[in-house]
């Protein structure tokens, strides 16, 4: 019985990204932002070293953890007849070139 509940609740987990669509991706964006951010202020640091180590597994991981928030923000905030029928925005921040 018990190996029975685990199962289930495992369907459960694995189901759960499967069960909403696409959401404001609010980890994957953050990071985004971030590397964004640092970038333009020193690209050497994320354009090489952070990019290829770093942010390829940091992006597996927040598509990942997004995959599970989404359901919520699918269900709950946005897609009527739960939600008010309009998507959840993500607050892009601007970044100022410091270029001229």
């Amino acid at each position: 019985m018990k190996r029975l509940g685990l199962s289930t609740l495992l369907a459960v987990l694995l189901a759960l990204p499967l069960a909403g669509c696409h959401g404001p991706q609010r980890l994957s964006r953050g990071l985004d932002e971030w590397a964004n951010t640092g970038y333009a202020s020193s690209p050497w640091i994320y354009g090489n070293f952070l990019a290829h180590l770093l942010l390829t597994g940091a992006d597996a991981v927040t598509w990942t953890m997004d995959s599970f928030i989404n359901v919520y923000y699918f269900w709950v905030d946005d897609a009527a007849p739960f939600g008010d029928g309009k998507g959840t925005p993500y607050p892009f921040r601007a970044v100022l070139p410091k270029k001229h």
